[in-house]
């Protein structure tokens, strides 16, 4: 019994998942599977440019949702920190106190959890 309720959500995996899994192979794990406009790649550009660093994880299911949001391209440009990959990342996470993902920070300010682009742009007062 325990055999064929394992292989239940194998199956339904590699049939429906396939699609999905396909298009996240193109890119790196984490990666956003959407291309970018030009809207989001200029905010990801603004965003460097002003200083913002965006402290995150492979793992992450919001961290992911939120390099969604700028697209593939826009997602590669984000001043992205990986805070669990090596020990390098993990340490410099832990320098700047990171406690959850994703994790927003600009100079003193600190903003938690998945924004909107509208969000990000006013938060970082672009």
């Amino acid at each position: 019994m325990r055999r064929s309720l394992w292989l239940i959500p194998l199956a339904a995996g590699l049939v429906f998942g396939s699609g999905a899994w396909t298009r996240a192979e193109a890119g790196n794990l984490g990666d956003a599977v959407e291309p970018s406009n030009a809207e989001q790649l200029s905010l990801a550009r603004e965003l460097k440019q002003a200083g913002v660093i965006f402290y995150g994880a492979w793992w992450c299911g919001a961290c992911f949702h939120q390099k969604n949001l700028f697209g593939t391209e826009a997602g590669r440009e984000l001043p992205y920190v990986e805070c669990d990959k090596d020990d390098a990342g993990r340490e410099q996470c832990r320098k700047a106190q990171i406690k959850a993902f994703p994790t927003w920070v600009l100079g003193d300010q600190r903003a938690e959890g998945v924004m909107t682009l509208p969000q990000l742009r006013s938060w970082a007062g672009l």
